[in-house]
């Protein structure tokens, strides 16, 4: 029984990493973004694309992560949720990484948003 309680503590406490927008994170802020003009609509999901660049002056060493949140639309009043990425490689200073970040819920339909938001993008790694 308490092997049992042990790997669920465990568990949960791995599973709270994945908080959008924790303050619990180290954020990376020689991280610049560019986000893609066009968002993506689908029955199933909201899609944002772009990159970023390095611009500081040692790489980020992987994983690191990229978050952001959706909203209902560019009013930013209503927010959906949030999404984030795991980049399972290092990005080197002066480098470009492409990105994409998917929000579904069960809670909406997704089609319904076409014109939804998108902001709060940043880069982090766990403390």
């Amino acid at each position: 029984m308490k092997n049992i309680l042990l790997i669920m503590s465990i568990l949960l406490l791995i599973s709270c990493n994945n908080t959008i927008g924790s303050d619990d994170v180290i954020e990376l802020t020689n991280l610049e973004f560019t986000i893609d003009d066009e968002k993506d609509v689908t029955s199933t999901a909201l899609i944002v694309k772009g990159s970023v660049i390095n611009t500081g002056p040692s790489k980020v060493s992987s994983p690191w992560y990229i978050e952001g949140m959706f909203y209902s639309d560019t009013n930013f009043t209503t927010i959906l949720g949030g999404a984030s990425q795991r980049i399972n490689v290092p990005l080197e200073s002066g480098v470009n990484y492409n990105w994409i970040l998917s929000f579904s819920s069960s809670d909406i339909l997704e089609s319904e948003y076409e014109f939804f938001g998108f902001r709060n993008l940043r880069g982090y790694i766990n403390q």
